[in-house]
C-alpha cells in the first residue's frame, strides 16, 4: 500500500468532494446563531441518530478496535464494550433531562439552574482542551492514512504528513465553516452510511469467501488459532514466516493461522480471555474512563439539541445504541477474520517492532485482500475501506470543531462579552473560531505526530469522565448540589485529571507514591466528585433548584410544550 493506488485515490477524493459539497450547499441555513449552533432544532431523530453514530464511531472504532483483535483476539472487544456501555449512561440517565433544559450548549443547561459568568468560564476552558485533546489525533490519524496513499515523496515523508496534516485540517474547517450544524449534522450521516457500509462489507465478504456463509464459523476457527502477538512474544515467529510469505493469500493465510496451535499447543487461543488485560488499576482506571467519558463529551452531547425535543433527543439516542451495537458486534468478527486472513504479515510488522502499522492497517489490508490484492477488485475495495476510514475521521473532526466553535462563540463571545452583538456579529464570530481552532488543532497535530491515537483519545475520555460527567450528572440528579460544588468539581477534576495525562505523555511512572496509569480516570472521577460533593455541604447556593428540576424531569409538561418527537 506504499505505491499511489490511482483506484482507491480516486474513491476517496469522490467521497470527499461529496463532503465538501454536502457543506457547501448546506451554507444558505447558517445565517442565524440557531441553525449555525444547532440547526434550528430541525434535525429528524433518525437522521440524528445517524449522525450521532457517525460522531462517536472514529478513526479508534473503525481502524483501532478490529486491529487491535487481529493482533490479540477477543481481549480487545472488550475496548468496544466499554465506548459502547457509555451510550446506556447517556439514554438513561442524561439525554432527556439535559434536552428539556438546555438551549444550544451544556453551558446553557447548567445556567438554567446556577447563574454567574465562572460556571460559563469553567465549560468553555474544558470544552475546548477536551474538544482538541480529542481532535488532534484525528488530524494525525488522517495525516498518516494520507501519506500511506499518496505519499509525497519528492518532499520527504516528514513533510509529506505535514501538507496532509494541513489539507486535512483545512478540509474539517470548510465544512464547518460553509455549513455550520446543519452541513455537519447533513455530512456526518452521510458518512455514517459509509462507515457501517464498509464494516458490513468486510463483514460479508470474509464470511463468504473464506468461512462457508457461516459467520459462526469465524468464531470456532479462531479458537484454533495462537494470536500473532502472542505467536511473536513466544519467539515462534519465524517457523510461521519460514514456510509463509507475508503477501500469502487468504486460503494459505489461514492454513498458517491454523498451524499455530501445533507450534504452541499449551498458548493461549484468541479466543481466550486474559491474554491482554492490563494490571488491575489500569484497567479499572481505562474502563472507568470509557464508561463515563461519553456523558461528558461535548460534542456528543450537544447533539442532544440539534433535534425537536427531550423525546427526540432520546429516540436518537436510542438509535445509536442500537447501530454501536451491531457495529462493534462486526468489528469482534472482521477482527479475527483479519488476524487469520492476514496472518503472516501481521506476524511480520509485529516481529519488525510496527505494532501500531499493524494494528492501523489491517482492515485495509483485509480490504485489499478480500477483493484481490494487486487487481482493480483489490484497489476498489481498498478505496471503500479507506473511505470508510477518512469518513470515520472526518465525521469525528467535524463534530468535535462544530461543538468547539459553538462553546467558544456562544458561551464566550455572545453571552460573556458582546451580549447585544448581531446575529452576523455572532456567525462571523463563530466562523473566526473554527478557524483558528483548527489552525492550533494542526500545530498540536504535528507536534503529537509520533503520539499513540488511541491514547490521545483515551485521555480525553478521561478528561470527560473526571469534569462534565460528575458535574452533569450531580446538577441533574442532586438538589443539594450547589454553585460552589460546580466549579470546585469543574477544577479538582480537570487539574487532577491534566496533571496525569501530562505524567503520562511525559512517561514519567510515579508521582506522589501513586502509579501514573494508561488513562486519569481513576484518579480525576473521585477527585471531582469528593471535591464537588463536599463543597456543595459547606455552601448553600443550590440555584434556582425547584424551577430547574421540574424543567428537567417533568416530562409530560415539557413535551406539551414543544409538541411531539419530529419523525
Amino acid at each position: 500500500m506504499d505505491d499511489l493506488n490511482v483506484v482507491a485515490l480516486a474513491i476517496l477524493i469522490l467521497g470527499m468532494a461529496t463532503f465538501f459539497g454536502i457543506g457547501w450547499y448546506s451554507r444558505r441555513w447558517t445565517n442565524s446563531t440557531a441553525e449555525f449552533y444547532v440547526a434550528g432544532g430541525h434535525i429528524p431523530w433518525k437522521l440524528n441518530g445517524v449522525a450521532m453514530f457517525s460522531n462517536y464511531a472514529s478513526a479508534a472504532s473503525f481502524l483501532g478496535v478490529a486491529g487491535a483483535i487481529a493482533l490479540f483476539g477477543i481481549d480487545n472487544w472488550w475496548l468496544a464494550l466499554g465506548f459502547f456501555a457509555g451510550w446506556v449512561v447517556v439514554v438513561l440517565i442524561i439525554a432527556s433531562p439535559l434536552r428539556r433544559s438546555g438551549k444550544y450548549t451544556v453551558a446553557d443547561a447548567l445556567q438554567e439552574r446556577f447563574s454567574g459568568p465562572d460556571i460559563r468560564v469553567m465549560t468553555i476552558i474544558t470544552g475546548v482542551i477536551i474538544g482538541t485533546i480529542y481532535l488532534v489525533p484525528q488530524l494525525v490519524g488522517a495525516g498518516h492514512l494520507f501519506n500511506l496513499l499518496i505519499p509525497l515523496e519528492a518532499i520527504g515523508l516528514d513533510a509529506s504528513y505535514i501538507f496532509w496534516v494541513g489539507i486535512a485540517g483545512g478540509f474539517t474547517a470548510a465544512i464547518v465553516v460553509l455549513g455550520g450544524m446543519r452541513g455537519t449534522s447533513y455530512n456526518q450521516a452521510f458518512q455514517g452510511i459509509i462507515i457501517f457500509g464498509a464494516m458490513t462489507l468486510l463483514l460479508v465478504l470474509s464470511v463468504v469467501l473464506y468461512f462457508s456463509w457461516n459467520p459462526l464459523n469465524v468464531l470456532t476457527e479462531a479458537d484454533h488459532v495462537v494470536p500473532p502477538q502472542v505467536l511473536v512474544d513466544e519467539g515462534a515467529a519465524d517457523q510461521i514466516l519460514a514456510e509463509y510469505p507475508v503477501d500469502s493469500s487468504g486460503d494459505e493465510s489461514l492454513e498458517a493461522a491454523k498451524s499455530t496451535t501445533e507450534i504452541l499447543p499449551d498458548a493461549p487461543t484468541a479466543m481466550t480471555p486474559g491474554v491482554n488485560v492490563r494490571d488491575l488499576l489500569n484497567q479499572l482506571s481505562l474502563v472507568l474512563g470509557l464508561f463515563l467519558g461519553v456523558v461528558g463529551l461535548p460534542h456528543v452531547l450537544i447533539r442532544l439539541y440539534t433535534v425537536k425535543n427531550a423525546e427526540a433527543a432520546r429516540k436518537s439516542t436510542e438509535f445509536t445504541i442500537v447501530a454501536l451495537a451491531i457495529f462493534y458486534t462486526m468489528t469482534l468478527f472482521v477482527g479475527l477474520a483479519a488476524m487469520m486472513l492476514l496472518y503472516p504479515l501481521l506476524t511480520d510488522l509485529i516481529n519488525q517492532g510496527e505494532i501500531g502499522k499493524a494494528t492501523n492497517t489491517a482492515v485495509a489490508e483485509l480490504g485489499a485482500l478480500l477483493g484481490g490484492r494487486g487487481s482493480i477488485g483489490g484497489d476498489l475495495f481498498l478505496g471503500i475501506v479507506l473511505a470508510g476510514a477518512m469518513a470515520a475521521i472526518l465525521s469525528s473532526a467535524v463534530g468535535l470543531l462544530i461543538q468547539m466553535t459553538t462553546t467558544v462563540a456562544h458561551d464566550g463571545y455572545t453571552v460573556l462579552l458582546r451580549p447585544q452583538s448581531s446575529e452576523q456579529q455572532r456567525v462571523l464570530v463563530a466562523r473566526i473560531a473554527g478557524i483558528v481552532l483548527t489552525i492550533v488543532a494542526v500545530l498540536m497535530a504535528i507536534w503529537l505526530k509520533e503520539e499513540n491515537v488511541a491514547q490521545l483519545v483515551g485521555m480525553a475520555f478521561g478528561i470527560a469522565a473526571s469534569t462534565f460527567a460528575p458535574v452533569l450528572l450531580l446538577t441533574v440528579w442532586w438538589t443539594r448540589f450547589t454553585r460552589q460544588g460546580v466549579i470546585a468539581g469543574f477544577v479538582v477534576g480537570l487539574l487532577v485529571s491534566l496533571l496525569f495525562t501530562f505524567l503520562k505523555f511525559l512517561e514519567v511512572d510515579e508521582f506522589l507514591f501513586l502509579p501514573v496509569l494508561v488513562n486519569p480516570a481513576l484518579y480525576g472521577v473521585p477527585a471531582a466528585f469528593i471535591a464537588a460533593i463536599v463543597t456543595s455541604y459547606a455552601t448553600h447556593d443550590v440555584g434556582d433548584v425547584d424551577r430547574f428540576m421540574h424543567l428537567a424531569h417533568d416530562r409530560a409538561g415539557v413535551e406539551n410544550s414543544e409538541g411531539a418527537a419530529a419523525d
